[in-house]
């Protein structure tokens, strides 16, 4: 499973089987090939599939960037959903260009 499809088909696979996200990541970190590529994939695709809330309270709080992360993907979601009115003929506000200044 070294190659990028090799990782991508066990990182699903362990994604779809496991019976909540610590059984999924635990599943993709103990395969046998190589366990860090595939646990932040298989991670990746836990949390796309299930949010935040799936996680252990005790993980979020030692989650190094996390205020971070928030921020990025809530602005992420934002531009998706609001992006014309971000951006309009009075340009972007200045929270906006103050985290993303154009360059």
């Amino acid at each position: 499973a070294g190659t990028a499809e090799g990782l991508l088909s066990v990182a699903v696979y362990c994604a779809l089987v496991g019976e909540d996200v610590r059984h999924g990541l635990s599943l993709s970190v103990n395969h046998g090939g190589p366990s860090a590529a595939t646990g932040a994939l298989t991670g990746g695709l836990l949390g796309a599939l299930h949010g935040e809330t799936a996680l252990p309270p005790a993980w979020l709080a030692e989650l190094e960037g996390r205020p971070t992360m928030l921020v990025i993907a809530d602005d992420f979601a934002m531009e998706m959903t609001q992006g014309p009115a971000l951006h309009g003929p009075a340009g972007s506000s200045p929270g906006w260009l103050a985290r993303y200044p154009r360059a």
